[in-house]
C-alpha cells in the first residue's frame, strides 16, 4: 500500500520520509491557502524535504486552461502529479496529459463511475473522498472495493488513492480491503504512532521489572556513554 501525506507540515513530512514509508505528498487549494509562504516556495520545499511525488491541483475548470496550468506545474519537477477534478473538461484534460506522459490524479471523486471514467482516460491515480462519501451517501469502502476489482479486471494502470481518511479505523479498513494507496492528514499520522492504555501498562511493567534487579540495571552493556 502506498502511503501519502495530505500535508504541508515539513516536520511531519520529514519524519515520514526518514522512516522510508512516504510515497508522496498531496495538496489541494484549501491546504495551500493555509500557508503564509508563496506557492512556489511551498512546492519547492515539498520537493526538497522528501524524495517522493508531490500532487498539486489545478485551479482552472475549462479544458484549455487546465492543460496550460497542468503543463506549468509538471515543468516544476518530474515528481509532480497534477490533480484534476474528475468531471467534464477535467477528464478530457486527464486523457490529453497522460497521452503526453504527464502524470495525473483524478480528484473530487464521490462515485465509482468517476473512477471508471478516470481509469478509461488513463489517470495515474484516482482519489475517492472516503470520509466525505461515508458522511454523504455511505458505502465508501464498497465503492473502493468494487473499483479496485474493476481496475484489476480490465488491467487499467490507475491506482486508487483513498483520500480524506479521517480515522485510524478508516485507514486500517483501507489496508484490509487492499486499497492501492492512502493519504492521511497530520492528525491521523500522529494517531498511527500513538500508544494506548494497554501498551503504556506493558511498557511500565518492563521498566519496573528491570529497575527491580540491580545486576541487570547496572549492566555496562546498556550504558549510553
Amino acid at each position: 500500500m502506498e502511503f501519502w501525506l495530505d500535508s504541508i507540515n515539513m516536520t511531519i513530512i520529514k519524519h515520514a520520509s526518514e522512516l522510508g514509508i512516504l510515497t508522496g505528498v498531496t495538496t489541494n487549494p484549501a491546504i495551500l491557502s493555509r500557508s503564509s509562504e508563496k506557492f512556489e516556495c511551498v512546492i519547492e520545499n515539498l520537493i526538497a524535504f522528501q524524495s517522493g511525488k508531490v500532487a498539486v491541483q489545478v485551479v482552472e475548470n475549462e479544458y484549455a486552461s487546465i492543460i496550460k496550468q497542468a503543463k506549468k506545474l509538471a515543468a516544476i519537477s518530474d515528481r509532480i502529479v497534477v490533480k484534476i477534478p474528475a468531471v467534464d473538461d477535467g477528464l478530457r484534460a486527464i486523457a490529453t496529459l497522460e497521452g503526453e506522459n504527464i502524470a495525473t490524479l483524478a480528484t473530487t471523486i464521490f462515485e465509482s463511475r468517476q473512477i471508471v471514467m478516470a481509469s478509461l482516460c488513463g489517470a495515474t491515480y484516482a482519489a475517492p473522498y472516503l470520509n466525505r462519501i461515508e458522511m454523504s451517501t455511505g458505502g465508501a469502502f464498497e465503492i473502493s472495493k468494487k473499483s479496485e476489482k474493476i481496475i484489476r479486471t480490465y488491467g487499467f494502470k490507475t491506482r486508487i488513492l483513498a483520500a480524506a481518511v479521517k480515522s485510524v479505523e478508516q485507514f486500517m479498513r483501507c489496508a484490509e480491503l487492499g486499497v492501492s494507496a492512502v493519504t492521511v492528514s497530520d492528525d491521523i499520522y500522529h494517531a498511527l504512532f500513538a500508544s494506548n492504555g494497554d501498551i503504556v501498562c506493558s511498557l511500565e511493567k518492563f521498566d519496573l521489572a528491570w529497575a527491580s534487579n540491580a545486576g541487570m540495571r547496572e549492566s555496562q552493556f546498556f550504558a549510553l556513554d
